[in-house]
């Protein structure tokens, strides 16, 4: 029986989900688990719509400059290819010269436009991934502050058919965003002195450590002598 693309993905994202479930029971024991859907918390911020709005009429503008630029292409080679019976080798060759030339041209303008680094790069830098960076910022400060081990992004490539609610942190992340400066400024003072504690315990951890080992060193060579 021949199974469908589609059957053996769905097939395979159940395999890799229940995988996934077992490991979660085990782990939930010693670790705490939740996740955020980035998505959500994004459209919940008011200035992120007029980001994103303005994101899109820019890129409808260049994608409409490019379909008129393929327009009068796609006429070129066309009117090109009607003439060419009644043209002389120079002026064919001149033609294809100039449909060469233009196609570079529709090459370049997508590459200013959507390249690597074109004006649609720049834009969603200048735009939208500073709300971007202010989600990320939110999820690692509240990761430490609760003590979080993993947080996932609902709308990831990992498999996720299934969620508890009760593991959503996207309201929490939410609410954090919209809090004032200050009172970011105080949790994230008392993240570091948090840090600061875990550090010195574990100075004085090893100090500890190092002590019993050099005692027992003592004791040892005590009993040799």
């Amino acid at each position: 029986m021949i199974i469908s693309n589609y059957t053996s993905k769905l097939f395979k994202k159940i395999i890799l989900f229940s995988l996934f479930c077992v490991l979660s029971t085990n782990a939930q024991q010693l670790q705490r688990i939740g996740f955020v859907d980035i998505e959500y918390v994004l459209d919940k911020i008011p200035s992120y719509a007029d980001a994103q709005k303005k994101l899109n009429t820019e890129t409808s503008t260049w994608k409409q400059n490019l379909d008129k630029m393929y327009l009068k292409l796609d006429t070129m080679k066309k009117e090109f290819l009607n003439e060419k019976p009644l043209l002389t080798e120079d002026l064919i060759k001149e033609r294809e010269t100039e449909i060469t030339t233009y196609e570079n041209e529709i090459t370049k303008a997508e590459n200013t436009y959507f390249g690597v680094e074109g004006k649609l790069f720049e834009l969603r830098k200048q735009l939208v991934t500073p709300y971007q960076d202010l989600v990320y910022n939110a999820v690692q400060t509240i990761a430490k502050l609760r003590k979080y081990d993993m947080i996932f992004e609902k709308s990831s490539s990992i498999v996720m058919l299934y969620t508890n609610n009760n593991y959503d942190i996207s309201e929490l992340v939410l609410r954090y965003i919209q809090k004032s400066q200050k009172e970011i400024e105080q949790e994230e003072a008392a993240i570091k002195r948090e840090e600061a504690k875990l550090a010195r315990e574990k100075r004085i951890q090893e100090q500890r450590k190092k002590r019993e080992e050099a005692l027992k060193k003592r004791e040892e060579e005590r009993k040799k002598r």
